[in-house]
């Protein structure tokens, strides 16, 4: 049984998905399951932790961290890896113990998003952040530097989650067990060594979907968000097909990742459409939000105004006239390459369909805490 390529690693944890990946004999020879901590759900937490130690790493850059006001374990480090361990800690805001999935997949999201303030965690808590080589396996050939580099080659948010694999006596992992792993749960098993090579023959990395490391007055700082109980519609166009089903996965991993599980999804011919439709589901009571999504490309006629206009007045109206949120998804672009680099099909690794989905449970969420003084 060979590992797999690395492509095919980068590929799984790019769409959210397991990454199991083994170090060398001659240093732990233990092997890891890494995922990305951006749009990690309760579901996947869980099913790490079972099948683990249960002690979730998140690996990031070290100013990260200390922006959280996260600080060293220990000021004199014996590790004989030199482990750089953070303080423990846990994301308070909707915690309960902070031990439970739901609760440490909340942490590993917050810690994507340079928003929150360092009051936000707890000192200790429930999740252990580790500070990666900015360098990668290229710098440091272990398992956390692995987690750090397969997010930024996934494009993802460069924040990674790791736990040590074990049997359900409690022993660890090695290589012939995880390929035996990987095969029964189909999750992609690489060497750590393979990474290094794949670094060496790649040296750049995609561009995160909207990279909160840096400074920039583009794109949505995402927050975390608990969509537990919601209800959430979304009405797709048909048209463009291949585009659109690209927008309406990202929107819902975005919810998932968000605890939202009741998720419905509707299909209409065009995004002509698309606001009638809405509005009949919105008729019906059911839902707390509604998302629109569509794609409009520019041909050699004023189509493309008329329709680009009607739906965008008509989505309008629906938020103005039912007072639930109704997100405009609607791509407008100008030719085929735009519409595809703004779905996540053209290698850039931006999908506005996941922007979108978090705007339709921030919009929510804003509606129910103030719906008992609200005046509307």
């Amino acid at each position: 049984m060979a590992f797999a390529p690395v492509e095919r690693a980068v590929e799984s944890l790019g769409r959210g998905g397991l990454v199991v990946v083994v170090d060398s004999t001659d240093r732990k020879d233990e092997c890891d399951v890494v995922f990305a901590a951006d749009q990690v759900t309760t579901e996947r937490m869980a099913f790490v932790i079972r099948h683990s130690t249960g002690i979730i790493y998140v690996a990031a850059d070290q100013g990260r961290l200390e922006h959280f006001g996260l600080s060293p374990a220990t000021q004199v480090n014996t590790d004989r890896f030199a482990n750089r361990a953070y303080v423990s800690t846990t994301f308070l805001p909707g915690s309960s113990t902070g031990l439970s999935a739901a609760d440490r997949a909340a942490t590993a999201r917050a810690l994507c998003n340079r928003s929150n303030k360092a009051e936000f965690f707890s000192k200790p808590g429930h999740m252990f952040p580790v500070v990666a080589d900015a360098g990668g396996v290229l710098a440091r050939p272990g398992h956390t530097e692995a987690a750090f580099d397969l997010c930024r080659l996934a494009g993802r948010a460069p924040v990674g989650c790791l736990t040590e694999l074990t049997h359900d006596d409690g022993s660890m992992l090695r290589r012939g067990a995880a390929l035996e792993f990987g095969k029964k749960h189909n999750i992609p098993v690489i060497t750590v060594d393979q990474l290094i090579e794949y670094r060496r023959a790649h040296d750049k990395f995609p561009n995160a979907p909207n990279p909160d490391s840096i400074p920039s007055i583009r794109g949505l700082d995402l927050p975390t968000l608990d969509g537990s109980g919601l209800k959430i519609a979304i009405v797709s166009a048909r048209w463009n097909s291949v585009v659109c089903e690209s927008l309406v996965q990202a929107a819902t991993e975005a919810m998932n990742s968000c605890n939202v599980q009741d998720i419905t999804v509707e299909y209409v011919a065009g995004s002509y459409e698309i606001p009638s439709a809405a509005q009949v589901l919105l008729e019906t009571g059911r839902y707390d939000g509604i998302m629109c999504i569509g794609c409009l490309i520019k041909g050699e006629t004023m189509h493309f105004e008329y329709i680009n206009e009607a739906v965008t007045q008509g989505v309008m109206r629906l938020n103005l006239d039912y007072k639930i949120p109704v997100i405009y998804g609607i791509l407008s672009c100008l030719d085929e390459d735009q519409a595809k680099a703004r779905s996540g099909l053209a290698g850039s690794g931006h999908n506005s369909g996941k922007e979108w989905g978090m705007t339709c449970i921030e919009s929510v969420l804003l509606k129910k805490r103030y719906r008992r003084s609200s005046r509307l």
